[in-house]
């Protein structure tokens, strides 16, 4: 069944308040032990991934490129900003559930942030018990996860605070905030993944400007450069 916890922002907390719907085993344990472990030795389909008619739309990953998961145990994505209306693929990407079709295909586990509760709702309805949900504050949840979970996580995508093209500094900013509270969970061969990155009359940068900014002081290799940013994390 999927998951849904509900975390709270409040200075003295530190576990999930309330779970709406029961959650994995994992989970229950207050995050302290990875997702049980399995090999897997295939890789998404890029044909599994439908292209939307919006030259800026894209699916979750560029083609080809979930295969930099290919043959890892139990591959563990962790997203912010997770899916709004099911189906919509002309224009949210549905990066929730296509990130669930991979790990319910290879044995692997998701978790999805969003402040929305349409959104969560959304994706509980479109996806598996493969995927958990948090509803809470991205900064604040990707800061307890950083403390509760026990291994660097394969997959970090960033794609929650919306962009305004008149103002794209807000969510830049809000992203650097969330790669720092994720920071710890950030290991060699993580996956770095950023939304709206190169976009339109902006250019380079939009919601990834100051991530891009960070990533270059690392050693860090950029996969792919384009509406989206993707770097994989080096030894």
């Amino acid at each position: 069944m999927m998951s849904c916890v509900n975390w709270s922002c409040g200075p003295n907390s530190n576990r999930p308040t309330s779970i709406i719907v029961p959650a994995i085993s994992w989970m229950m344990d207050g995050w302290r032990r990875t997702p049980p472990l399995s090999v897997f030795p295939i890789s998404i389909s890029p044909g599994l991934l439908p292209r939307s008619s919006r030259p800026h739309s894209s699916p979750a990953l560029p083609e080809g490129r979930f295969d930099r998961l290919s043959g890892r145990r139990a591959p563990f994505i962790l997203e912010t900003g997770c899916l709004r209306v099911g189906g919509n693929w002309e224009g949210d990407g549905q990066s929730t559930f296509q990130f669930d079709s991979f790990v319910r295909d290879v044995g692997g586990s998701v978790i999805s942030i969003d402040i929305t509760p349409d959104s969560i709702e959304s994706a509980r309805r479109a996806c598996s018990g493969a995927t958990s949900l948090i509803l809470n504050d991205s900064v604040a949840a990707l800061h307890m996860l950083s403390l509760r979970c026990g291994a660097p996580v394969d997959l970090i995508y960033l794609d929650s605070f919306d962009l305004d093209h008149a103002n794209p500094m807000p969510s830049a900013i809000h992203h650097i905030m969330e790669l720092t509270a994720v920071r710890p969970l950030i290991g060699p061969d993580t996956l770095l993944c950023i939304d709206d990155y190169n976009v339109g009359d902006l250019g380079p940068g939009g919601k990834g400007l100051l991530v891009d900014r960070f990533m270059k002081t690392i050693r860090a290799e950029v996969l792919y450069d384009g509406y989206q940013k993707i770097w994989q994390v080096l030894p």
